[in-house]
């Protein structure tokens, strides 16, 4: 017989990352070649947008804890520098090793970002599948990718994956802890031209941690149990950002080729999300306190994009506040943002948006006003319509592509007055009143257009005509507050 084969995966040489060349095409690789070549992609690219923020949010931390800029003037000089130093990249590797990190998947005492194996807390391997919340596990329906699936990942698949499932795992159901941000938030990230600027962008200073920084360290660093259900009431900085909710051990074949199986169990138990800032999601306030914001079936993109670039108001990622005071990055913001609507366990729909907003318009305090009184009067405006039409002689698929028809008007409207709000001479009662016009022609122009398609006669009729007075009300009290 011949020897038996350790598995082992080293995911700094190892193909995982979905790095996107230049030319569109896309190829994986490890973590050395993902940061020492970083300026010559374009990105990361995943059919799954939690896969893909996970990399990037991994490869973020990897980065904060080897290079622990000290605040904006730091970032400054890397975005200058145009690329990462590979020296100072082997010397942090090197640094880890002395520590006793194992760079390997399946190393038997350390695997990289996993729990090591205990037969007291993990009991039974179940499907390395039940890792990918893309595919259907137990509650989960299909809601991104449509296929069937593999009996068995690849080790880069696996990892990525197992990154996802702690980074979006859902808030304390069914006896299973929550991570630092609750159910899952909407996660930002601000694409730069290359891999590069992308990760500059997602790093902050560490000026602007309100937590220790690296006390705990970093998983990777981190050689303490996790145990199942411990309280934690507050975390550091790097342990938060890839916080263990989940003990998370994959099963390999023998030579390391695929990984079938996996013991998921619970995690550690982060009890006070309000402690915690996340340097990549929006916060919002109410008279209940601070919060953050996660995706709904209701509230689409643009109806938060005051909070989201709300940079005085301390609402906005960290990470657009900090790129205000960036030199050299533009005129632009391009943002991308990931989300997953989730109801208890399950995981509804998986997201992803990007955007592009005018540098300018960042902590501007009076056309966030309009901006805000915008996206309230929309949404007022949308409430009266729905009331209109909501009555038996409509269909309901009917007065929602009302809804929906209404909401992408005011939509475009809004991004078309982005050029005008920056400008120095902006007149804002000019500009609102010629936008308001616009919002309520759009309201009432979609409830014709629903009647139209209706055949409504008699009594119905007049019963449809006298239900129009509420949006009729709003429109009328909307005009008389432009006049005054």
């Amino acid at each position: 017989m011949g020897m038996r084969m350790k598995a082992s995966f080293n995911i700094l040489t190892q193909p995982w990352i979905p790095a996107l060349e230049l030319d569109g095409t896309t190829r994986e690789v490890g973590v050395l070649e993902a940061l020492e070549q970083a300026h010559t992609f374009r990105g990361i690219q995943d059919a799954s947008p939690m896969a893909e923020y996970s990399v990037y949010r991994f490869l973020i931390v990897f980065l904060m804890d080897m290079l622990r800029p000290e605040d904006e003037e730091a970032l400054d000089d890397l975005l200058a520098e145009g690329r990462f130093d590979a020296d100072t990249i082997h010397c942090y590797v090197d640094q880890c090793r002395r520590e006793g990190v194992a760079f390997d998947l399946f190393d038997p005492v350390h695997p990289f970002l996993q729990t090591g194996y205990r037969k007291d807390w993990d009991r039974e391997p179940k499907p390395v599948s039940t890792l990918d919340y893309s595919v259907p596990n137990g509650n989960n329906h299909i809601h991104f990718e449509h296929k069937r699936e593999e009996p068995a990942y690849t080790p880069g698949r696996a990892l990525r994956m197992m990154l996802t499932a702690q980074i979006f795992c859902t808030a304390a159901v069914q006896g299973y802890p929550s991570n630092v941000n609750g159910a899952p938030p909407w996660f930002t990230l601000i694409q730069g031209q290359t891999l590069f600027q992308t990760l500059v962008f997602g790093m902050i200073g560490t000026d602007r941690t309100d937590l220790p920084f690296d006390q705990p360290p970093v998983l990777w660093r981190n050689f303490d149990d996790v145990v199942p259900k411990e309280k934690v009431i507050r975390t550091s900085w790097l342990f938060g950002m890839l916080f263990p909710a989940r003990r998370i051990h994959l099963i390999p074949d023998e030579t390391g080729e695929t990984v079938s199986g996996v013991y998921l169990s619970q995690g550690m138990n982060y009890e006070v999300t309000e402690s915690w800032t996340d340097p990549h999601v929006t916060y919002r306030y109410n008279k209940n306190g601070r919060f953050n914001w996660k995706p709904s079936e209701e509230e689409t993109i643009w109806r938060n994009l005051s909070d989201t670039i709300d940079t005085s108001g301390k609402r906005a990622p960290q990470i657009v506040a900090q790129y205000e005071k960036l030199d050299g990055t533009g005129p632009f913001l391009s943002l991308v943002l990931y989300g997953v609507q989730t109801n208890q366990a399950r995981y509804m729909k998986v997201q992803r948006h990007d955007l592009q907003i005018p540098k300018k318009l960042l902590g501007n305090e009076l056309a966030l006003r309009f901006i805000q009184r915008y996206i309230d009067q929309a949404e007022r405006l949308g409430w009266a319509l729905d009331k209109t039409l909501t009555q038996e002689e409509i269909p309901e698929e009917s007065r929602l592509q009302a809804k929906q028809r209404y909401y992408a008007i005011c939509e475009q409207n809004l991004w078309n007055q982005f050029e005008a709000l920056i400008q120095p001479g902006f007149e804002y009662d000019t500009k609102w009143s010629s936008a308001a016009g616009l919002q309520c022609k759009a309201a009432a122009d979609c409830v014709d257009w629903t009647l139209r398609q209706l055949t409504l006669r008699g009594k119905s009729m007049l019963r449809v005509m006298k239900q129009q007075k509420i949006l009729g009300k709003e429109i009328a009290a909307i005009k008389k507050g432009m006049r005054a």
